[in-house]
């Protein structure tokens, strides 16, 4: 498991995404605009505290560094780079699931 030097704020989660070449039957490379939409995987790198109800309870984000998550390409919007590793931050909601 990669260290990284970041702690995510609120709800929000840190995923390093699993490179995958995609090509087509044909053997063409697939870019990144016609993958949109699809289903990917990603490994949690670093997680937020959670979020506060609005009567003041603690809700805590429900992954855990190291699972395996699964969300929709365009979903990840927040495209940052650490310590030379192109990584992606989520809101937990944007999020559609994942794996222990």
């Amino acid at each position: 498991m990669m260290e990284i030097n970041f702690k995510p704020l609120g709800d929000r989660i840190l995923v390093k995404p699993e490179t995958q070449e995609q090509k087509s039957k044909g053997g063409l490379i697939l870019t990144d605009s016609i993958q949109r939409g699809q289903k990917v995987y990603g490994t949690v790198v670093a997680v937020g505290t959670g979020i506060f109800s609005q009567s003041g309870e603690k809700i805590p984000v429900t992954v855990q560094v190291g699972d395996r998550v699964l969300y929709t390409k365009n979903e990840a919007s927040n495209k940052i780079t650490l310590e030379g590793e192109d990584l992606l931050l989520f809101n937990e909601h944007e999020l559609i699931g994942f794996v222990r």
